[in-house]
């Protein structure tokens, strides 16, 4: 059984037909049971009426939509839950974590969970130089339990002991007397006298009702201070540390969220990385918090994370060509490719396992594969397995369709004791009525871009129950499909519609009149640019090689 440590998408082609959706269902279960437990199923486009039927006809829920793989912040946060500091933490403690971890900046939050602000080291020294300018009173911003933790003292009275207030830093380093003067001039309520253990300063504490005394140096309280400063109202501390040291760590006893910069806007994980970039470039920390839809922290980027390799490969089915692919594969790490179609232009950094059969539907592929690694078909995938190859080959009636496919087809319709026909039919019944579609829902259900001959052009294609759907929407799907050439400036723009009752398709074609010209099929009467292709069911097998060949006609003589 092997492993793969890192997030897996199963991607099919854009535009996806029922083959590319069930493909890449099936081969994430696939991969699962082998052991890949981040592997997860994706698509590129929307869902046509029949992926839609089939899909609910066996139970299973579509794969995730992903519009674009354009590198995004989730692609490359580093895992794991994110590292916070609640807004009330002590600053002492906050910046413990930062150098325990090598963070250059933490996030603050509320005691909701969400962002709140950014501790960096560049706003921490800001706001330090701040509260201990010499020109400036030492009103710091703090809570008893706090200060107590700060400088892991001993608490012998508190009272209020959770209260933020900004207090009056005293240091009874002079006189009695000199003292007695600062005392005087201050609001001594939301004084926090940092003395030793001197009777005198004591009873001018006492007397002048301090909010709190700290003593230092682990030095003990008398039991006449002690019931007078109970009886006064006044907190006591016992710090273990000197005087100098106790009025260095108080200062790092305020509360992080009073010394954090709340104007950083933190970005989204879905924001692109290339929108994000210069704002974590501009960052005091060139980083910035991630938050979700709600607020709450889901990460950290910094300038580095967004310079790595995103964090997520791709297996590609049912194609093997970028410009069939979601934009932005390329960006990302291929692992796989599982396809039946030709090769194309696709190079890739490291090598890859590359699974590409003759056969009329990816879907075909996959299931061999679960055969050959003895691996466990459930009805659902059985059943999609076999819709797919149904549709893909057109109940077994097109060009494409090998012996490889009928043999695979007839075994999961065992499996599922289902006549291959039978849901042949009731597939088929279900397949897009025209009527129920919109115009650019139709030109872009299952359309692909070639790059043939030094041009560019889309090959469309749509089956439906019966031809006659067609003719009430034909003055309009041609207008469309003309607009469409001439906005992407493709050489030519072709709808196939194949009718699965008479097994035969008709052409509707915009784009270069020389080319229009050269087409190689009876056009329907009264219009140039509508042919009709009798016996013409697939679009790679049959239509495409016609195409192609009169395209290089034309470019040949040119």
């Amino acid at each position: 059984m092997s492993e793969h440590p890192r997030k897996t998408l199963v991607i099919g082609h854009r535009n996806p037909d029922t083959d590319s959706i069930v493909s890449a269902i099936a081969y994430a279960e696939l991969k699962r049971q082998q052991g890949w437990t981040r592997v997860e199923p994706a698509r590129a486009g929307r869902l046509t009426p029949q992926t839609e039927y089939i899909l609910r006809r066996f139970g299973v829920e579509p794969p995730t939509f992903i519009p674009d793989l354009l590198p995004k912040v989730t692609h490359c946060m580093q895992e794991g839950a994110p590292i916070t500091v609640s807004a009330d933490t002590a600053l002492w403690d906050a910046l413990e974590l930062m150098d325990k971890h090598r963070l250059p900046a933490i996030p603050v939050v509320g005691r909701d969970g969400r962002y709140r602000a950014f501790l960096t080291h560049n706003t921490f020294t800001e706001n330090i130089v701040h509260k201990t300018d010499p020109h400036r009173k030492a009103i710091i911003p703090t809570s008893l339990s706090l200060l107590a933790r700060t400088l892991r003292a001993q608490p012998l009275l508190t009272f209020d002991a959770d209260a933020v207030v900004k207090s009056r830093i005293l240091v009874a380093g002079s006189t009695a007397v000199a003292f007695e003067q600062v005392l005087k001039t201050e609001l001594p309520t939301n004084a926090i006298a940092l003395v030793e253990n001197r009777a005198s300063i004591l009873e001018l504490c006492i007397n002048h009702k301090v909010r709190a005394i700290v003593l230092t140096s682990g030095l003990p309280l008398s039991k006449e201070f002690f019931s007078r400063a109970r009886d006064a109202g006044i907190s006591v501390l016992i710090s273990p540390y000197d005087i100098a040291s106790t009025v260095f760590l108080t200062l790092y006893s305020m509360p992080v969220g009073t010394l954090s910069a709340a104007e950083v806007t933190p970005v989204r994980p879905d924001d692109p990385v290339r929108d994000v970039l210069p704002a974590v470039q501009a960052s005091p920390a060139r980083a910035l918090p991630v938050v979700d839809d709600g607020g709450r922290v889901v990460g950290v980027i910094n300038e580095r994370d967004l310079y790595r390799q995103p964090n997520v490969d791709v297996i590609m089915v049912d194609h093997n060509e970028l410009s069939l692919a979601v934009e932005g594969l390329d960006q990302f790490p291929i692992v796989e490719i599982i396809d039946h179609h030709k090769l194309g232009n696709f190079p890739t950094h490291d090598p890859i396992d590359f699974i590409n059969r003759t056969v009329g539907s990816t879907a075909t592929v996959v299931a061999c594969l679960y055969q050959e690694r003895k691996a466990t078909l459930t009805p659902a995938i059985a059943g999609l397995l076999l819709s797919a190859i149904i549709t893909d080959t057109l109940g077994l009636r097109s060009p494409t369709t090998t012996a490889v496919d009928r043999d695979m087809a007839e075994y999961l319709a065992g499996l599922l004791n289902l006549e291959v026909d039978d849901l042949a039919h009731d597939i088929f019944s279900h397949a897009s009525r025209l009527t129920d579609l919109d115009t650019d829902r139709i030109l872009g259900m299952d359309s692909k871009e070639y790059n043939e001959c030094g041009v560019t052009f889309t090959v469309a294609q749509i089956e439906t129950g019966t031809s006659d759907e067609l003719k009430p929407r034909l003055h309009g799907l041609l207008g469309a499909l003309d607009a469409k050439c001439h906005a992407r400036g493709h050489f030519f723009a072709a709808l196939m519609v194949t009718d699965l009752t008479a097994l035969n398709s008709t052409l509707l074609v915009a784009g270069d009149p020389r080319f229009i010209a050269k087409i190689p099929f009876p056009r329907a009467d009264g219009d140039a640019n509508v042919f009709l292709c009798k016996g013409i069911m697939s679009r790679k097998k049959q239509l495409l090689p016609l195409l192609l060949e009169q395209l290089s006609a034309l470019l040949g003589h040119q």
